[in-house]
């Protein structure tokens, strides 16, 4: 598997803009009651992804193809405590089963710590099983729900520690 994680400059992200909204729509094909669905909205999402935190926001490439990316805040606020957030993370079908998830994850993990968060959150379906699996696997624990959404988190001890 040859991946590489990396981070787009704004220019670059506005080229490819198109190619998130495909990952984005591929990704969520049969998760439909947690996507967004108008052409308009996803891109509006996915702007407001990358411009909260553009050093957050990686994309995995195989060769020069976009096949996932993650959309990370290193300064979320939360009940008055900063903490990193993760609020979106997709690998297309084709792409996944590889680890390059895993490897997109881990990368976006150890920039948040570089940040200083000791503390990472996200929301995901309660429906999306395979991704609640994957981040139990990952060290997070579920802290409760608001409907639909289930909310994971995961404390570090050390947020100086480069190994999530």
């Amino acid at each position: 598997m040859d991946v590489e994680i990396r981070r787009l400059s704004p220019l670059e992200f506005k080229e490819r803009l198109p190619e998130f909204e495909a990952i984005y729509r591929d990704a969520y094909s049969d998760l439909s009651e947690y996507r967004y669905d108008r052409p308009s909205r996803i891109r509006h999402y996915l702007q407001w992804l990358y411009q909260g935190d553009p050093e957050g926001f990686l994309v995995a490439f195989e060769g020069e193809k976009p096949v996932g990316f993650i959309g990370v805040h290193s300064e979320w606020v939360e009940d008055e405590e900063v903490i990193g957030e993760i609020h979106e993370f997709v690998v297309e079908g084709s792409a996944q089963g590889k680890g390059i998830g895993k490897i997109l994850f881990e990368e976006a993990l150890r920039y948040l710590l570089q940040k200083g968060r000791k503390k990472v959150g996200l929301w995901v379906g309660e429906r999306n099983q395979r991704a609640i699996d994957f981040y139990l696997r990952n060290g997070f624990r579920k802290k409760g729900q608001w409907g639909k959404w289930v909310r994971m988190e995961r404390v570090f001890e050390d947020a100086g520690n480069r190994n999530p």
